[in-house]
């Protein structure tokens, strides 16, 4: 581990606090059904001063794009916003899509689906389907890439899974594919891991099925079909509980053929694919992204 990760690794431990109880989650969804669900974060100054920013809606939802201020750009790409299903896009989603903007030449479209309970798998495969399909009508087939990081990751490759084509690559940074969360190995990286609770996350994981059965490949796409998709790219590190997960479905995918590829880094934490150059870990996750989207 890099000295910066691992300073990285020290402050992430003073700073974020978990409730070893599930029960914290039927609390907080009592309380969004009676004051609401939490706002999406603003897009930062310094983001808008980076790159052009349009807003609309769709489905009642909004859609921000983000495009390069020096060109225009001749591929899009669909990022899907991680946050357990239970927090919105956050300052520092905004600041990852940006750079991949800026970097990767594309225009990113980010639909802003609603979180839980407020909102469901249902609704937000409805709103990405719709997104996805405008996006391949705009950009032309094959011209699209679509990312997601952790419950976005499992967004992203259950809505691909539905609808493969005219998707130039699918791109996962720290997915969330199984909301069961299965894996034996999962509670032997429980300790390693200072972001994510295995607990926390299956309460949510129920509430965002609504009613579906949480192995439903809408809301848990481990379960969808791996063949006849894009090449898939995923980003992983191993002191993050999805870690089991994301090795499986290389796996997988490697089995039926598909021509993706991963990037594994030991020492990294759950959402290493958005922390950019601040760790040499996270500059070569950063390279690994940036080379999917200019495939």
């Amino acid at each position: 581990m890099s000295l910066r990760a691992l300073l990285l690794d020290g402050i992430l431990r003073r700073v974020i606090t978990h409730s070893d109880e599930a029960g914290s989650v039927e609390a907080a969804v009592q309380h969004r059904r009676r004051d609401g669900a939490p706002e999406p974060a603003d897009i930062p100054a310094g983001v808008r001063k980076q790159v052009r920013v349009e807003e609309r809606q769709v489905q009642g939802r909004p859609v921000v794009t983000l495009r390069a201020r020096a060109a225009n750009a001749r591929r899009a790409l669909v990022f899907l916003p991680g946050g357990g299903y239970a927090q919105p896009v956050s300052p520092s989603h905004w600041t990852a899509v940006a750079r991949f903007v800026r970097r990767g030449g594309v225009d990113a479209v980010v639909p802003l689906y609603q979180v839980a309970p407020q909102g469901d798998a249902a609704a937000a495969h409805a709103l990405v389907r719709s997104v996805l399909d405008e996006a391949i009508t705009t950009y032309g087939p094959s011209n699209v890439h679509v990312m997601g990081d952790s419950a976005g990751g499992g967004l992203a490759l259950g809505a691909v899974q539905r609808q493969p084509g005219g998707v130039r690559t699918l791109i996962l940074l720290s997915p969330w594919i199984d909301v069961e969360l299965t894996k034996p190995a999962i509670g032997a990286l429980a300790d390693w891991d200072v972001i994510l609770r295995a607990d926390e996350l299956r309460a949510w994981g129920v509430v965002w099925a609504a009613g579906a059965a949480t192995s439903d490949p809408e809301v848990s796409p481990v379960h969808g079909p791996m063949e006849g998709l894009p090449p898939v790219h995923i980003v992983t590190g191993g002191r993050d509980i999805l870690l089991p997960d994301a090795l499986g479905l290389h796996r997988a995918l490697t089995a039926s053929g598909n021509l993706g590829s991963l990037s594994y880094a030991p020492d990294a934490n759950h959402a290493i694919g958005l922390l950019g150059p601040a760790t040499p870990e996270g500059a070569r996750a950063l390279r690994f992204v940036l080379r999917a989207l200019r495939s």
